[in-house]
């Protein structure tokens, strides 16, 4: 099962056959090898509407249907947001998602979690839903994950001996997808700076170096990072503008992302010490910043909002503006919503 989590994340998105005979021996395996899970299935969108593309059993497939006919449940929920959806306790509330508590209640379920699944495009493929008729049985499967999505990796420290092998099995096929997928991301936000391309072009152009050096996606995407990357040491600048009435301009230039540096963290968090009342950013020069850098950036601006500060966002690169776009945080800060010039970072006028 892990073989073919990680696998999976270096695959096309649009390759179906491959991704389905993927997705069909994880739903399998995982019914059989995680422990406290009764039923496993996977959902995807499919032809405009969600389907369920492999089921352990015909319970799976109707509890699946029950959302996919609302589009509304934790499968459809953890594939829209690209995060999990844990339900410890299914008869603990009805208020949400009426159509799924009762259909799941009526087939005597008592817990879920649904996990998104990666193709090498980035974004979720498909959703694995684990139900159990046992209400305590994945309170730890469930810890477990999100505690897998939040670092998007492994853990340091791994996972407890107290986990069952199944589990862990899962856990660390998600944590090293997820590790792929951070560096295939960072890959091509790099190449969509160094081409002036937009995301797409991007990818065809990853996967296109990948098969005429016949080598793995993730190998190509570490590859094009050590041709593209910075510096050692120069990979943020930032340059903090006069006070202009209640307002500071700052620009951010080179690359935000995980490990964040605890010297650059708090060198933008200064910022927030300046009398300005609104903090405008231009991250026209930040060729590349993932998860890691955005979550940055969001802790500041709920800094500034405590404070009382606005935080606006006046010019982004394409990288930037695709994260924005994917993780849907744009009306945070502020940023215009209008077309931008062709120009990369260009603020709109």
């Amino acid at each position: 099962m892990a073989d073919d989590v990680v696998s999976l994340a270096e695959v096309s998105d649009d390759a179906d056959p491959v991704v389905d005979a993927f997705l069909t021996r994880i739903a399998a395996t995982a019914a059989e090898v995680i422990a406290g899970v009764d039923y496993a299935s996977i959902t995807a969108w499919r032809g405009g509407g969600y389907t369920t593309v492999a089921a352990s059993s015909d319970l799976a497939r109707a509890v699946d249907d029950a959302q996919h006919a609302d589009a509304a449940g934790p499968c459809v929920q953890a594939e829209q947001s690209a995060a999990p959806v844990g339900v410890p306790d299914l008869t603990a509330s009805t208020m949400s998602w009426p159509w799924f508590f009762e259909q799941a209640a009526e087939l005597g379920l008592r817990a879920s979690v649904s996990v998104p699944l990666f193709a090498g495009g980035g974004s979720p493929v498909a959703v694995l839903n684990l139900y159990t008729r046992e209400s305590s049985s994945l309170i730890a499967l469930i810890a477990g994950v999100h505690e897998v999505f939040a670092a998007e990796r492994i853990p340091a420290g791994g996972f407890g001996a107290d986990e069952s092998a199944g589990t862990r099995q899962l856990l660390n096929g998600l944590g090293l997808a997820l590790q792929l997928r951070v560096t295939i991301q960072r890959a091509v936000g790099m190449l969509m700076a160094d081409a002036g391309c937009d995301a797409a072009q991007a990818q065809r152009m990853l996967r296109a170096r990948a098969a005429a050096a016949g080598e793995s996606l993730s190998t190509t995407a570490l590859r094009v990072i050590d041709e593209l990357g910075p510096d050692p040491g120069t990979s943020v600048r930032m340059t903090v503008g006069p006070l202009v009435g209640d307002v500071v301009s700052v620009a951010v230039s080179g690359e935000l992302t995980r490990p964040v540096d605890p010297a650059v963290a708090g060198r933008l968090a200064e910022v927030l010490h300046e009398l300005a009342l609104v903090v405008e950013w231009d991250l026209s020069g930040l060729r590349f910043c993932d998860v890691a850098g955005l979550r940055l950036l969001l802790d500041l601006w709920q800094r500034a909002a405590r404070d009382g500060r606005q935080m606006r966002m006046v010019a982004a690169s394409d990288a930037v503006r695709t994260l924005m776009l994917l993780t849907e945080t744009t009306a945070l800060f502020s940023y215009p919503a209008a077309p931008e010039s062709t120009a990369d970072g260009d603020a709109l006028g």
